[in-house]
């Protein structure tokens, strides 16, 4: 079998959301700041100097994301933190980064752990690259910390995470970040069957995904045209998604309760629209967030 890019060289689709993650902590209007102040340290040289060069800076953002993805990574960042954070407050015992890529979360609130063992999953290629640069910079991983790589297309996640040491039936945090969209149905719905089975009530899953509309290229929504063929050309294609007003119906299927569905005008709300009306931008409407329990 031909060995993928992503396999080789690992996630363009990662770096692409590491950089945006970086140009959103050189906003200068503090209220739209990006939280991620570590992403930056897994930038090659020339994008790292770009970072400081305003004009550069967003003509490569709007050179390298659909139309409102930056947007949207800036929301989603922020509340993917708020959902880590809520699960270290409330006690639960493992958090498990579903396609973690540069995810810095287990270092930038390890002073708030009080014990969670944190799973970060992904391909070999891109767990390779972020170790190398940790290395490089002198940066100590948290003793809770576990790498376990995977391919999720061909591996079983409770295989991997059997062998990194997981526990069944524990109080459990699944982030699911930028991934569902680039898998194959049968990997989403064995991962959401893992999560059902193995975790104990009342784990949460947290995940975004692409509206089903998008992969038929109908070209209906704000920012969704070249989108899928950017991505495409990246080697990292999108091959699932959902249906309009089914997401409920979707995690039911999966024995999961909804607890919180975000469109993008609800993370435009939430996120980008500060207390005097001020918005920082309009997100792209490809994609949507779920927060769902066990």
């Amino acid at each position: 079998m031909t060995e993928r890019k992503i396999e080789r060289e690992g996630s363009s689709t990662a770096g692409y959301t590491c950089f945006s993650r970086a140009c959103a902590t050189r906003e200068r209007d503090e209220r739209f700041r990006g939280p991620d102040d570590l992403a930056e340290i897994f930038m090659p040289p020339i994008p790292n100097i770009l970072l400081n060069v305003p004009f550069l800076r967003k003509l490569c953002m709007r050179k390298l994301f659909p139309t409102g993805i930056h947007e949207y990574v800036l929301a989603r960042t922020s509340l993917f933190d708020e959902i880590f954070v809520d699960a270290l407050n409330r006690g639960f015992s493992q958090i498990v980064l579903l396609g973690a890529g540069m995810d810095t979360r287990a270092l930038r609130f390890q002073d708030r752990n009080r014990g969670a063992t944190i799973f970060e999953l992904d391909i070999d290629a891109t767990q390779r690259y972020k170790r190398k640069v940790l290395k490089r910079k002198q940066i100590a991983l948290p003793a809770e910390f576990v790498f376990a790589p995977i391919d999720f297309n061909k591996q079983r996640l409770t295989d991997v995470l059997s062998e990194a040491g997981y526990q069944d039936k524990q109080k459990t945090l699944f982030l699911w970040e930028g991934v569902t969209m680039y898998l194959d149905p049968e990997a989403v719905d064995g991962t959401l069957s893992f999560v059902r089975n193995s975790a104990a009530e009342g784990s949460i899953v947290a995940f975004d995904y692409v509206r089903a509309s998008v992969l038929r290229r109908e070209n209906t929504l704000y920012g969704e045209k070249g989108g899928y063929d950017r991505v495409a050309r990246a080697g990292e294609r999108w091959t699932f998604g959902v249906e309009d007003e089914a997401i409920e119906g979707f995690l039911a299927e999966h024995g999961l309760k909804l607890l919180s569905h975000y469109t993008p005008s609800d993370l435009e709300a939430a996120y980008l629209t500060a207390e005097d009306g001020t918005k920082f931008g309009r997100i792209n409407e490809t994609h949507c967030i779920v927060i769902a329990e066990v």
